[in-house]
């Protein structure tokens, strides 16, 4: 499943290293760019990319600027 995380925060990497572990495609972003995202975020597979980019794979949202 092709999946977009927006925020890199305690929730979003969690979600970020969970799925893409569990061999999800995973499409992370934050606010300051995809230059910006930890390498360790990535090691599983996921790949950095801008919040449009990632927004693309949402299907939901539960980020607290979504509410």
């Amino acid at each position: 499943m092709k999946i977009g995380i927006i925020g890199t925060g305690n929730i979003g990497a969690s979600l970020v290293r969970k799925l893409s572990a569990a061999g999800h495609r995973v499409t992370v972003a934050n606010s300051r760019g995809p230059e910006t995202i930890e390498a360790e975020l990535l090691t599983s597979g996921a790949v950095a990319g801008t919040a449009e980019e990632a927004a693309k794979d949402m299907w939901t949202c539960s980020c607290s600027r979504c509410r």
